[in-house]
């Protein structure tokens, strides 16, 4: 479940924000392949899922709407 709400995530906000999934993985989990390794089924743990997470609450491009399906943390007012 990590997995595919961080994937769904990512693909969310990376054409919205003009960059690339790479970038963004990049930028929120300081691994430009993380993305590409959950789309290939690669686990991620929980705690490192939630700081991930939270990364894209605090950078969530306005004007998108976050998924309803995954739960949002509040953001932290500490854009990365």
């Amino acid at each position: 479940m990590w997995q595919e709400n961080l994937r769904n995530l990512i693909e969310l906000a990376a054409p919205a924000m003009g960059i690339s999934t790479t970038t963004l993985s990049l930028r929120v989990a300081g691994s430009g392949d993380f993305h590409a390794r959950l789309a290939r089924g690669r686990d991620v743990t929980s705690r490192r899922a939630a700081r991930i997470i939270q990364r894209l609450s605090d950078n969530w491009p306005e004007g998108l709407e976050w998924p309803p399906a995954v739960p949002r943390p509040a953001p932290s007012g500490r854009p990365d």
